[in-house]
């Protein structure tokens, strides 16, 4: 798997008078020890750390070059068969070598290069502050690609044992003499072709070949071959400063316990909030109720980054709800829960097959010169589909005067797109209403809020034709996809998310990532991806919930979250049951509705809400036919 991250590099400060704020900040943002952060500040150009988040990345970013320093950002990708994270450029200059190689029919020498100092307490300089004069000390036919601050990769024509330790010593010269003569250098070799014919081949060898150079007591650095356990490198201290407490607290913290942290006094968990990166900040933010009195107070300090008043009193409360919920125990029950359903999932077999009735709606949605009777002959075949769709477009719902007889009238007055979504969602929909619920769930309530929120979606898109175009009906009706498979294959796990959910009034879906670090909008998501279903309608299920964590449709996975929080609200009969649903909108919602809709307010959503009472009480017909 190869995954994305934007690393910041600090190339030039500002004033010294700023540097203790600097440290601070790089501390806080990057997670550096205290002294790391300290000696980068003196001591630049360094990497300060690879992001996941482009978004997390420009806001550090624009934060830095704010505070006068001089930086710039570049991506790196990270594949489990590399120890390093690397520069996209700079894989492919390295596999442009490998392929002149190849075509001379010439052997080269790959020797991955990493420095430490003898002390494990002292920091080194970057070698991307070297790269220029590295690059000079070595021929100019060999390659030197600078990787990051304590890593290098060296591509050159030596290869028997003699020309090796020539350029061994060379390596290790040029780190004594140019970074610090108090240092361990790493150094592994591999032979193109011998070893490998591609980069990943030649440092798996590297890896195993590696010899340490070392000063002994005389001065004089000795050559040792090392045993060296891949999983160590890069390792982190496993000891946790209260940054990084914070952080993981605030990060992983799911269900009761993210409830329990928003129950502490503002001062108190702004005490604690203040401590960690702005971009961790914001996530919890986005996880409140859109009404918590939390809200205001949050984003005036988030936007301001006002001081901390009482650290101790935040650290000790904290570290307190860390004790009671128990975290390294319930973190490794949630790995746990997470990798079984994951491999679950991994097995095509395991998961709904997708119906043949929504295949043939879908391959005729796809050709653009279908008509009317091409339409309606792809839906002709289930008479179940066909009296659905009849019975929802003839519903008070559309507003329509005449009745429609057939498929083919629904076509022409409403429009190939409209009946297209609402076939191929209710064709689906087929597949996890003909699941064995375990009588966990009724068949005819999932239906009723399936049916429901599939409406109230398109109610609300009515006057957004890009979003409605996208298939709001279909997204609103297959929102709870992952919930079905998680009841039919994991039942036991799930009577135990609807104990704890209704034992701590708080949702399903927040216990399911409390239990297993991800919800069924995730599940949902991975099902879509195997039905090869549009990727706005896959971020749409999969992000209803957490609608900015949809890196391309966030706005339309709002609206069906926004859709599913009306429908809840309607079906809620006393006041405990409307304080839980509130917490299924959130800020993250809000601020994406607010994009939608100029006039998104209180009072919006108090209309939107009684017109979803309106449409559900129109609509009842349609929701007594359940297959």
């Amino acid at each position: 798997m190869i995954d994305t991250f934007y690393r910041i590099i600090l190339t030039k400060c500002g004033k010294k008078e700023n540097f203790k704020a600097l440290s601070r900040f790089f501390v806080k943002e990057f997670k550096l020890q205290d002294r790391k952060a300290e000696f980068i500040v003196h001591n630049p150009p360094a990497i300060l750390g690879d992001i996941e988040s482009l978004t997390n990345a420009e806001l550090a970013l624009h934060h830095l070059k704010g505070m006068n320093v001089e930086c710039s950002m570049t991506t790196v990708i990270k594949d489990k068969r590399l120890p390093f994270s690397i520069k996209q450029q700079q894989l492919k200059w390295i596999s442009k070598e490998f392929s002149k190689t190849l075509r001379a029919c010439v052997e080269t020498t790959l020797f991955y290069v990493t420095v430490s100092h003898i002390d494990e307490d002292m920091f080194l300089p970057s070698l991307l502050g070297k790269k220029e004069v590295l690059e000079n000390t070595f021929r100019y036919s060999d390659s030197v690609f600078v990787i990051d601050d304590k890593t290098f990769i060296l591509l050159g024509f030596a290869s028997d044992k003699d020309g090796s330790d020539v350029v061994f010593d060379k390596i290790v010269h040029f780190m004594e003499m140019h970074i610090n003569r108090n240092i361990i250098v790493n150094i592994g070799m591999s032979i193109i072709p011998g070893d490998g014919k591609s980069f990943y081949d030649l440092m798996s060898v590297a890896k195993k070949n590696i010899f340490s150079f070392k000063k002994d007591a005389s001065g004089i650095s000795r050559k040792n071959e090392i045993i060296v356990d891949n999983n160590q490198l890069g390792r982190k201290d496993a000891s946790l400063s209260d940054i990084q407490v914070f952080s993981l607290c605030f990060n992983k913290a799911r269900g009761k316990f993210y409830n329990d942290l928003t129950a502490l006094p503002p001062d108190v968990l702004w005490g604690a909030l203040s401590r960690i990166s702005i971009s961790d900040q914001k996530k919890f933010f986005l996880k409140l109720p859109h009404d918590s009195p939390l809200t205001s107070f949050l984003a005036e300090k988030i936007k301001n980054q006002s001081d901390h008043a009482d650290v101790d009193t935040a650290r000790k409360k904290v570290r307190r709800v860390i004790s009671e919920m128990q975290l390294v125990e319930n973190l490794k029950e949630r790995s746990s829960n997470h990798k079984q359903i994951a491999s679950a999932l991994n097995h095509v077999e395991s998961i709904f097959n997708i119906p043949d009735i929504a295949l043939q709606v879908y391959k005729v949605a796809s050709d653009p010169e279908s008509n009317a009777d091409d339409i309606a002959s792809s839906i002709l075949p289930d008479p179940s589909l066909s009296i659905k769709i009849l019975k929802i477009v003839n519903s008070p719902f559309y507003g329509r005067s005449g009745q429609m007889h057939s498929i083919k009238d629904a076509v022409v007055i409403l429009g190939r797109d409209e009946v297209i979504n609402m076939a191929f969602g209710l064709s689906l929909s087929k597949s996890f209403l003909d699941a064995d619920l375990k009588g966990i769930i009724s068949p005819e309530i999932l239906w009723k809020h399936s049916m429901e929120t599939a409406l109230i979606s398109r109610y609300l898109c009515q006057n957004l034709p890009e979003l409605k175009n996208m298939g709001a009906f279909t997204a609103g009706l297959l929102h709870d996809l992952g919930k079905v498979y998680l009841i039919e294959n994991f039942s036991q796990f799930y009577t135990l998310v609807i104990e704890k959910a209704e034992s701590y009034d708080i949702l399903t879906s927040a216990i399911e990532q409390e239990l297993l670090g991800m919800d069924h909008g995730a599940i949902g998501r991975i099902i879509g991806d195997n039905w090869n279903l549009p990727n706005s309608l896959v971020q749409a299920i999969g992000f209803h919930h957490q609608p900015s964590a949809a890196p391309d449709y966030s706005a339309f996975a709002a609206i069906i979250g926004f859709a599913d929080y009306l429908v809840h609200m309607a079906s809620a009969t006393t006041e405990s049951q409307r304080a839980m649903i509130k917490q299924l909108f959130k800020v993250d919602h809000m601020i994406m509705m607010k994009k939608l809709f100029n006039d998104f307010n209180t009072k919006f959503i108090e209309n939107a809400f009684e017109d979803t009472l309106r449409i559900i009480d129109e609509s009842s017909e349609i929701f007594k036919i359940v297959r």
